[in-house]
């Protein structure tokens, strides 16, 4: 395992490699909504600071990037950012 990976590993992933029997329910929905919230998180570091021309190659839009870490925290930003630039940009 390289040190990008060690580094990229979140607690959400981790205990969802974890046999179901170690975690309660409720525990794995938090583990799940911390990992949301950092992955929110990252985006919006990432993202939000680029100009709109950046986004644009890549498919996006500052509303894009806005409306997918103002939505609820049952849907993935990443995945409504990734529908949202196909949708833009159609599938190649």
């Amino acid at each position: 395992m390289t040190w990008r990976n060690i580094t990229q590993t979140t607690l959400g992933e981790t205990a969802l490699r974890v046999p179901r029997t170690f975690f309660d329910p409720p525990l794995e929905r938090l583990l799940a909504l911390v990992c949301e919230w950092r992955t929110r998180r990252n985006i919006k570091r990432g993202l939000g600071h680029l100009s709109n021309f950046l986004l644009r190659d890549v498919g996006l839009t500052k509303a894009d990037v806005e409306a997918a870490c103002a939505d609820s925290f049952d849907t993935s930003a990443s995945l409504a950012l990734k529908s949202a630039a196909q949708n833009q940009t159609g599938d190649w």
